[in-house]
């Protein structure tokens, strides 16, 4: 009898490659029983044949890879990183359906409607491309993380039928409401900064978040205080006048308030709950500061009145103030004296 020959496997958890320039193809990983496998500024790589059937997470970033043709042939595929390339075309990546985490930030895309077939999908990353329409993803229910930041997105339109979804980046377009936000009932963070948003009241119906939405068009507050948990808020460079709403935060766990470039507002109308733990202030124009039981870092900025705020419970206020205005503090004290 002749014993046939058998193919020597190797087994090898996780390989990385960088910067080879020789590198032309993945089918040597074949011999490799892999995990995962990382490729890194190898510019020359395609997906003519494929790699280890074994690997489940697969990573090629800044490759300039223009064409993932072939990819298709990995159907084990569970984790795919494609980050900072040159790719237009994904249809290739519609039949990988065990795919649950996803990120192809960085590159040139336009239609992502073959991943509405993606129904497996729990984190999706779509990053700075082109994109202008996310309805083209409507059936991807499970998602728990979804980045569509920096794109040039208008709309939210769609996005209510994500019920699974706890964290949305869409910072960076030019989102003009958050009506579709109401319905997220899972959702804990939002992360809409640099938009064109001037309404937060569908946040209302929000028991649990963190909110970044500066520099924006927002001129009224007062929708936040209905929000059960407010863990963190960011609303520098908005137009709020008025945060006497915000009197009314009493059950939060941690509260972070950042202020910046609003229009003349008195820190004495925030009088806040125990549990806020530091105000910072950017580029604003605060009137009205009087208490040293605080911690003050004051650099650069504008305020000109310390006479009336009174905040017992905070442990720490960030001032950035101007140099010729560091006098109206003196010496900075701890909050301990």
């Amino acid at each position: 009898m002749h014993n046939k020959k058998r193919k020597n496997i190797i087994k090898k958890d996780t390989l990385k490659i960088n910067k080879d320039r020789s590198l032309n193809n993945l089918s040597f990983t074949q011999r490799f029983q892999l995990n995962q496998l990382y490729i890194t500024k190898c510019p020359y790589v395609s997906f003519q044949y494929a790699f280890s059937q074994t690997c489940t997470v697969f990573q090629a970033d800044d490759c300039q890879i223009e064409s993932i043709s072939g990819i298709e042939q990995n159907q084990q595929l569970r984790s795919l990183c494609l980050i900072y390339n040159k790719i237009k075309d994904i249809s290739p990546i519609r039949t990988i359906k065990s795919l649950d985490t996803l990120n192809i930030g960085n590159n040139k895309i336009q239609d992502i409607s073959p991943l509405n077939q993606l129904t497996n999908l729990k984190i999706l990353k779509l990053f700075n491309n082109n994109i202008s329409d996310i309805s083209q993803i409507k059936d991807l229910r499970d998602l728990k993380e979804l980045d569509v930041s920096f794109n040039q997105i208008t709309s939210l339109h769609s996005i209510k039928k994500f019920k699974s979804l706890k964290v949305l980046h869409a910072n960076n377009n030019k989102i003009t409401d958050l009506y579709e936000v109401q319905y997220l009932n899972n959702l804990t963070s939002l992360y809409v900064g640099n938009n064109e948003i001037s309404d937060l009241s569908p946040l209302s119906a929000c028991s649990s978040l963190s909110l970044l939405i500066e520099n924006n068009q927002i001129t009224d507050a007062s929708p936040l205080q209905h929000i059960q948990q407010l863990s963190y808020v960011q609303l520098e460079q908005n137009f709020i006048n008025d945060f006497q709403a915000l009197t009314q935060l009493q059950n939060y766990t941690k509260y972070n308030f950042k202020l910046g470039n609003q229009q003349q507002p008195s820190l004495a109308q925030i009088q806040t709950s125990a549990r806020m733990k530091t105000i910072s202030t950017t580029r604003s124009h605060l009137e009205n500061i009087s208490s040293k039981r605080t911690v003050l870092q004051s650099h650069f900025n504008s305020v000109t009145n310390k006479s009336e705020l009174l905040i017992d419970a905070i442990t720490n206020v960030q001032l950035n103030l101007s140099r010729k205005l560091l006098q109206v503090f003196g010496t900075i004290e701890d909050a301990s004296q």
